[in-house]
């Protein structure tokens, strides 16, 4: 499957690494990168409903709006883009592992920064 791939992290360092990974391992050539959830959901926002589906690599902890405040608009029902998330974070709390089952868009769960082999491991579509 074609995805447009968003990755989401207040941290441009992890933001150019997890690109860089994202591009070693096939899944996208230029996946975009936003530094703050309001400007992902802005792009969002800015698609139609015809496009690809978004695969979105989202980090919890980030200042004004959270990883958890985008994964409350993506799940409401006037949410009309098709996406899958990637939960990308430094966050050990078991509480957010549990809070994560919580939304139905959540495919992966995994601790940040991921590697090549992290990555192949959730056995993505390629």
């Amino acid at each position: 499957m074609s995805y447009k791939v968003v990755v989401v992290d207040d941290d441009e360092i992890i933001l150019f690494l997890h690109s860089k990974i994202i591009q070693a391992v096939g899944l996208h050539n230029s996946p975009k990168t936003f530094n703050s959830a309001l400007k992902a959901l802005e792009f969002f926002e800015s698609l139609s409903i015809d496009d690809e589906p978004i695969l979105l690599f989202l980090d919890i902890n980030m200042p004004v709006m959270d990883g958890w405040g985008l994964l409350d608009i993506i799940h409401n029902e006037g949410f009309d883009k098709k996406i899958e998330v990637i939960m990308v974070t430094s966050s050990v709390d078991q509480e957010d592992k549990d809070k994560a089952a919580w939304y139905s868009k959540i495919i992966h769960f995994v601790e940040k920064p991921f590697s090549k082999a992290n990555l192949i491991d959730l056995k993505l579509d390629f």
